[in-house]
């Protein structure tokens, strides 16, 4: 028989950890040029949403724990300021592709289909005038 010890903290993987390893997982299918052009938006949306809620519920419990004093890890043996390092460097890297997808990808190829996203500085007087309009009869 063999002896294993299950307490062991090798033996574990960091749920927070792998959730971000799931997201990046989530990430890649927006890269897949199979795939139709909105679905791959919908998984970039879906990774953005994922990672939105990871920081608003794990990793404000996380930093809550180490508010109160509690630094022990989990079975994997991270403690608190460990994983919180190591969250901070994966969601940067998850970031960073994010961001770069939208503007190397999605933009490019929306604006390909006529679909052109535009910033304040950029629209004529007419048009600001506009979109004042609409958003005051519409939006508000």
């Amino acid at each position: 028989m063999l002896d294993v010890n299950l307490k062991a903290p090798e033996h574990y993987i960091n749920r927070e950890l792998s959730f971000l390893d799931f997201n990046s997982r989530v990430l890649a299918q927006a890269h897949d040029s199979r795939l139709p052009l909105l679905e791959r938006i919908r998984f970039l949306g879906i990774s953005c949403s994922n990672l939105d809620e990871f920081f608003e519920i794990r990793v404000a419990g996380l930093k809550q724990r180490l508010e109160l004093g509690t630094t022990a890890g989990g079975p994997d043996g991270m403690t608190v300021p460990e994983q919180l390092a190591a969250i901070h460097s994966r969601a940067a890297a998850i970031i960073k592709e994010q961001y770069d997808l939208l503007h190397e990808l999605v933009f490019p190829a929306l604006a390909e289909q006529g679909i052109r996203f535009v910033n304040a500085r950029t629209v004529s007087p007419a048009q600001r005038a506009w979109l004042s309009d609409y958003f005051a009869h519409e939006v508000e």
